[in-house]
């Protein structure tokens, strides 16, 4: 298959997934409910938990939309993330999103505000969708592009693992792609240097 071609099939696969995401769900499977805590408990740390003062790391938090028709739009987000000191003399420390207004971000999410990963942190998005049957997707989101999909499963095919997997690699793939450097740019330098 040439290059044009399976380029062709990922841009095919990928407006498929964005369809079926865009439906979002009538009712959330137990299993999607698993799913996102599993994938919370491995990253350990959400949005506005106490973290101690020192902490740099990887943070989850989600966001629930429920769209006009009753379908709901499941979303969980996982990015970068350092402690914020609360304001006051005996202010806790918080784990916010990595950016110069992250304590805002712990502020507006606890209380119940919807917060949104800014343009100049890339992050994971992992939603589901609904064809055929329930699938996860997990999306890649930088700057101001599109989401990019990583991976997809149905649900009924218990991908915990798989998932766990696509996150870590994911997760690399941020932390070690130089900034000046987009993904897609970065993923083919790695093909050009395994040559």
């Amino acid at each position: 298959m040439s290059k044009f071609h399976a380029r062709l099939l990922e841009l095919e696969s990928e407006i498929i997934a964005k369809e079926q995401a865009a439906r979002g769900l009538k009712e959330v499977p137990l299993e999607c409910g698993l799913l996102l805590e599993s994938i919370e408990k491995d990253i350990g740390l959400r949005l506005g938990d106490e973290a101690p003062s020192d902490w740099r790391g990887w943070l989850t938090f989600r966001r629930t939309k429920e769209q006009v028709d009753r379908r709901l739009d499941i979303n969980l987000i996982i990015c970068r993330g350092r402690t914020f000191k609360e304001s006051g003399l005996f202010g806790k420390h918080r784990a916010g999103l990595d950016v110069s207004y992250g304590l805002d971000s712990v502020t507006e999410y606890r209380r119940g505000f919807d917060v949104s990963p800014p343009q100049d942190l890339d992050h994971l998005l992992i939603n589901f969708g609904s064809g055929e049957s329930v699938k996860v997707f997990l999306w890649y989101g930088e700057n101001i592009a599109p989401y990019r999909l990583i991976f997809e499963a149905e649900i009924q095919d218990e991908p915990h693992e798989n998932m766990s997997e696509a996150v870590v690699e994911a997760c690399i793939w941020i932390a070690t792609k130089p900034k000046d450097m987009t993904l897609p740019e970065f993923l083919e330098k790695q093909k050009d240097n395994l040559q």
